[in-house]
Protein backbone atom coordinates (compact mmCIF):
# COMPACT_ATOMS: atom_id res chain seq x y z
CA UNK A 1 0.00 0.00 0.00
CA UNK A 2 2.74 2.32 0.52
CA UNK A 3 5.44 1.29 -1.66
CA UNK A 4 7.95 4.34 0.32
CA UNK A 5 7.58 2.39 3.14
CA UNK A 6 10.48 0.16 1.76
CA UNK A 7 11.90 1.69 -1.07
CA UNK A 8 14.96 -0.30 -2.08
CA UNK A 9 12.98 -3.61 -1.75
CA UNK A 10 9.30 -4.34 -2.30
CA UNK A 11 8.41 -0.67 -3.36
CA UNK A 12 11.39 -0.33 -5.65
CA UNK A 13 9.56 -0.77 -9.17
CA UNK A 14 6.65 1.64 -8.13
CA UNK A 15 8.94 4.11 -6.47
CA UNK A 16 11.14 4.34 -9.59
CA UNK A 17 8.34 4.62 -12.01
CA UNK A 18 7.24 7.47 -10.02
CA UNK A 19 10.76 9.10 -10.27
CA UNK A 20 10.68 8.54 -13.97
CA UNK A 21 7.66 10.50 -14.49
CA UNK A 22 8.83 13.23 -12.02
CA UNK A 23 12.27 13.33 -14.05
CA UNK A 24 9.96 13.81 -17.20
CA UNK A 25 9.03 17.59 -16.64
CA UNK A 26 6.58 19.73 -18.93
CA UNK A 27 8.61 18.74 -22.04
CA UNK A 28 10.55 15.32 -21.16
CA UNK A 29 13.84 14.38 -21.39
CA UNK A 30 13.27 13.57 -25.43
CA UNK A 31 12.64 10.22 -26.95
CA UNK A 32 15.70 8.19 -26.13
CA UNK A 33 16.80 9.86 -23.20
CA UNK A 34 15.67 8.46 -20.45
CA UNK A 35 17.37 7.46 -17.64
CA UNK A 36 15.43 5.89 -15.45
CA UNK A 37 14.24 2.74 -17.88
CA UNK A 38 18.34 2.08 -18.60
CA UNK A 39 19.62 1.85 -15.28
CA UNK A 40 16.80 2.15 -12.30
CA UNK A 41 13.62 0.69 -13.43
CA UNK A 42 13.64 -3.51 -13.79
CA UNK A 43 10.51 -3.96 -15.92
CA UNK A 44 10.41 -0.78 -18.16
CA UNK A 45 9.14 -3.34 -20.83
CA UNK A 46 6.37 -4.25 -18.94
CA UNK A 47 3.02 -2.60 -17.49
CA UNK A 48 5.57 0.42 -16.26
CA UNK A 49 6.01 1.49 -20.45
CA UNK A 50 3.73 4.56 -19.31
CA UNK A 51 6.56 5.86 -16.44
CA UNK A 52 9.49 5.54 -19.31
CA UNK A 53 7.19 7.44 -22.10
CA UNK A 54 6.38 9.66 -19.35
CA UNK A 55 9.86 10.71 -18.85
CA UNK A 56 10.71 11.18 -22.33
CA UNK A 57 8.29 13.05 -23.56
CA UNK A 58 6.99 14.99 -20.37
CA UNK A 59 3.71 16.43 -19.52
CA UNK A 60 2.70 18.11 -22.74
CA UNK A 61 3.48 14.15 -24.24
CA UNK A 62 0.96 12.24 -21.54
CA UNK A 63 -1.43 14.43 -22.04
CA UNK A 64 -1.75 14.20 -25.73
CA UNK A 65 -0.79 10.35 -25.90
CA UNK A 66 -4.19 10.27 -23.07
CA UNK A 67 -6.42 12.07 -25.84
Amino acid sequence: MDPWSDPFDTGFQLTQSLMAVGSGGLFGLGLGNSVQKLYYLPEAHTDFVFAVYAEEFGFIGTVLLLL
